[in-house]
């Protein structure tokens, strides 16, 4: 089990912490998640993670605290979320039943660190009390694809759940559900087994039937128990599942390496400088790109579809595994754009004379010239590997048997790929991998000699398949 939500760090544990984790061990509890309340038991919550290998944190300003929030602390939230096992943003959020900020203020703040857990591909852990409306409007507006997270404590009605997994968004159950005057059974039914998980918030919100004592993470268990009776289901499954849930939403089953990585330097604070007039923050990229130059190589494979009108036939043909190779520039004009001019060579020696393999061959192979101009719109642009998708066109000339170049024929070229961000002392290194393909908008029309030594006049619609492998060096300017 996780309880992936419990305030260990607090002064309710100070007495026999040790203790209350040493229970928690023995009740089956693979990982601690400390979410942040105030800055002042930051200290408390770090040296919990570097003691115990299965306790990891959060950072982040409650939004009780919200009214403090001031630049510097931002930034150090900020800063924070590359320290050693942090796993999320959090806790955040809007709180409307305690008045300890205006909810401008609050609202201002949440998004703030939204936009914080975004940049650094980071989950966000979410407190919400009174405020469903506003808090699904902020993450509607800041959804882009790379917001993740969860609502904890969940106590909304079924529609916020609904809005809340539309997002992409988990939920949280804790020590409440157990309570007699619970009665939302519908809703503990009705979100999907992949998208809850367990806490505790310790010290807060004891189960029964300890209800009136601190509440520790050891009690976890009575809450799997309560939803496996609700969801008419077995201990054993929700453990399995919330465990899988929060391993995979929190990225512990990778905790290690992310841990390594930070060490030799593979993640760089981001800053942020306050404008002067408004509310809002400016964030450096934390993988700087500005221009870069590098090479490509990769399989090209040619498909063709041969259409001959006297034969009333039609025929694929494809040629597999030909080398191609060739240059690329890029420059990126925002964090999430990026524009590439390539060039690509090929050449088609499986069209050449062979008196085994092909006896009705040419003379000499075929050659592809290609030049591609398009972009790269990159879903999670602040992580170190980034996924993408390419658009775009380009001009082939074909060289056929040795002939001289043909007129131009364009071509659309859509692709997927991802790459990696490694920063160096002279400039950003980006190995990468995608797979694009070319489609020629016009066909051809040639003579296509058949197995038995005839010729045809053959139509002939073409497509390229290029998985090809970069390297990309960015300079410091």
């Amino acid at each position: 089990m996780v309880d992936t939500h419990a305030h260990i760090d607090t002064e309710a544990f100070d007495a026999d912490r040790d203790a209350v984790l040493q229970r928690a061990r023995a009740a089956g509890i693979e990982a601690i998640i400390i979410p942040a309340i105030t800055i002042e038991r930051t200290a408390v919550a770090e040296q919990l993670v570097a003691e115990y290998p299965w306790i990891y944190r959060a950072v982040g300003i409650h939004p009780h605290h919200a009214a403090s929030a001031t630049p510097a602390l931002l930034e150090q939230v900020e800063r924070s979320v590359t320290a050693p096992k942090v796993v999320a943003v959090g806790e955040i959020g809007l709180d409307y039943y305690y008045d300890y900020a205006p909810p401008a203020v609050q609202r201002e703040v949440f998004r703030t660190q939204l936009r914080i857990a975004k940049h650094a591909g980071m989950p966000v852990i979410i407190h919400n009390r009174q405020a469903d409306d506003d808090v699904l409007e902020l993450l509607e507006q800041e959804q882009d694809g790379s917001l993740r997270g969860v609502l904890h404590c969940f106590t909304s009605p079924l529609p916020v759940l609904e809005r809340a997994l539309a997002l992409g968004f988990c939920v949280s159950f804790t020590g409440n559900i157990t309570f007699r005057r619970w009665s939302d059974v519908e809703l503990l039914r009705a979100v999907p087994s992949d998208r809850f998980m367990l806490e505790t918030d310790s010290p807060y919100m004891t189960p029964e039937p300890h209800r009136g004592k601190r509440n520790e993470p050891a009690f976890v268990r009575m809450i799997a128990e309560r939803l496996a009776v609700i969801r008419q289901t077995t201990l054993e499954e929700i453990v399995m599942t919330t465990t899988a849930t929060a391993k995979r939403l929190f990225n512990l089953a990778v905790i290690g390496m992310l841990v390594f990585l930070a060490s030799v330097g593979a993640a760089h604070p981001a800053q942020q400088d306050q404008e002067a007039d408004s509310a809002e923050f400016e964030y450096v990229h934390p993988y700087p790109r500005v221009v870069g130059f590098g090479g490509l190589v990769g399989p090209n494979t040619i498909v063709e579809t041969q259409t001959f009108e006297a034969l009333n036939r039609t025929q694929p043909l494809s040629y597999e595994g030909i080398p191609a190779f060739g240059g690329l520039a890029v420059w990126e004009l925002t964090d999430r754009l990026m524009v590439e001019a390539a060039y690509l060579y090929s050449v088609n020696r499986k069209v050449v004379y062979d008196p085994v393999t092909n006896p009705y061959g040419q003379q000499n192979p075929d050659s592809y010239h290609f030049l591609e101009l398009g972009a790269r719109w990159m879903l999670n642009p602040y992580s170190r590997v980034v996924f993408y998708g390419f658009g775009g066109a380009g001009s082939v000339w074909i060289s056929r048997d040795g002939s001289p170049l043909s007129a131009p024929n364009i071509c659309i070229t859509p692709g997927i790929g991802l790459f990696i961000n490694i920063p160096t002392p002279f400039g950003m290194i980006v190995p990468g991998g995608e797979w694009r393909l070319n489609f020629m908008l016009a066909d051809e029309r040639r003579f296509v000699t058949m197995s038995n030594g005839e010729r045809y006049i053959a139509t002939i619609s073409t497509f390229f398949s290029i998985p090809r492998f970069t390297l990309l060096y960015f300079p410091k300017w």
